[in-house]
């Protein structure tokens, strides 16, 4: 199994806590952060600026393109962030993370 890390962003608190109880109770995440954030991003040709919250989605490879497709279904922006990163993690919090997934 190789581990990733996939980062999100919502703007409601609820639908930042929705998507990760989700992710974890269909086993598509082993665990979900939540904190948050303020963004600046270009928007409709104007930047702009707003709170938010990101969620660190722990996972694995091998579910990645369900969680793509996932997010794509359930996330209330037209155009979600989805950015995977690959990640190193020890080999004790790595079983853990495997256990969680099956």
């Amino acid at each position: 199994m190789t581990p990733v890390v996939v980062l999100t962003t919502t703007e409601k608190r609820e639908d930042a806590v929705s998507l990760a109880s989700l992710l974890v109770d269909t086993r598509l995440a082993a665990c979900v952060n939540l904190f948050p954030v303020e963004s600046f991003y270009r928007w409709e040709g104007k930047v702009q600026s707003s709170a938010e919250y990101k969620l660190i989605i722990k996972t694995a490879e091998e579910k990645w393109k369900e969680l793509q497709h996932f997010l794509f279904e359930h996330h209330p922006y037209s155009v979600p962030e989805i950015t995977k990163l690959n990640a190193e993690m020890s080999e004790y919090y790595l079983a853990w993370l495997a256990d969680s997934l099956i």
